[in-house]
């Protein structure tokens, strides 16, 4: 089984409809204080997972060179049709998040939201970040899910709802299939514990955030059908600076 190959094929099938999940593009003006707070001096960021874009356009709206890089051509395609349309110029690159078609310490940072989770080797990544980063790596992700029969039954009747509101069949590739799961060490999230660990382990200094504020916002603007499937775990941002030479 090639599970990037039907990582990308699942990707690519939701290209024109992922951003009708508000989670994923609502709170812009949240996001741009906090990247704004992050990065507060102009510099060169690459955007892994960049998906349609939600990261890369309000990076290069604060001033800053974004390269967006995806495995999916479908994403890209909406990521490069929103950025014309704003009249930014940025850079969208297909590729695999896991094996960069980048030089070393190519940029100043790298950036990645909700990726991990849909990673075969984890590990492997963050190291390539590491690897073409010349400051920092910042990576915001959450653990998504927990195994408890009320959540299931919640995630059950909420996907049903969310499919019907997002007009997509709810059991046709509402995610990925089972096999596919299986492959991937932190499908259902991360623990910020374990992240540390990560970010440690390659010799990153890290730091971090707790967003679970963000989380409460977002579930305030929400639609009642994703309430329902929401469920609070953990939410953060760890910021992993490379050590300084000389």
């Amino acid at each position: 089984m090639n599970v990037k190959a039907l990582i990308k094929e699942y990707w690519d099938s939701r290209g024109e409809s992922y951003d009708r999940s508000p989670g994923h593009v609502c709170l812009p003006e949240v996001w741009r204080a906090i990247l704004r707070d992050v990065f507060n001096s102009n510099i060169r960021i690459l955007d892994v997972g960049t998906g349609t874009g939600f990261l890369a356009l309000i990076l290069a709206e604060l001033g800053h060179d974004v390269v967006g890089l995806d495995i999916s051509k479908a994403m890209l395609r909406v990521a490069r049709r929103k950025a014309e349309r704003k009249g930014l110029n940025i850079k969208f690159v297909l590729g695999d998040a896991e094996n960069l078609p980048f030089e070393n310490e190519s940029f100043d940072a790298v950036i990645c939201r909700h990726l991990v989770w849909t990673l075969p080797n984890p590990n492997l990544a963050l190291a390539e970040w590491a690897r073409v980063a010349r400051e920092r790596v910042v990576v915001i992700d959450g653990k998504w899910m927990d195994t408890s029969l009320s959540t299931k039954l919640r995630k059950f009747f909420g996907r049903i709802l969310i499919g019907l509101y997002e007009r997509r069949n709810p059991f046709k590739q509402f995610h990925y299939r089972k096999e596919i799961n299986k492959a991937l060490p932190f499908y259902g999230g991360a623990e910020t514990d374990v992240m540390l660990e990560m970010f440690r382990s390659i010799g990153l200094k890290p730091k971090v955030r707790d967003l679970m504020w963000i989380k409460e916002l977002q579930t305030k603007d929400m639609p009642f059908v994703y309430r329902i499937a929401w469920v609070k775990r953990d939410y953060f941002m760890i910021e992993g600076f490379k050590s300084q030479k000389g």
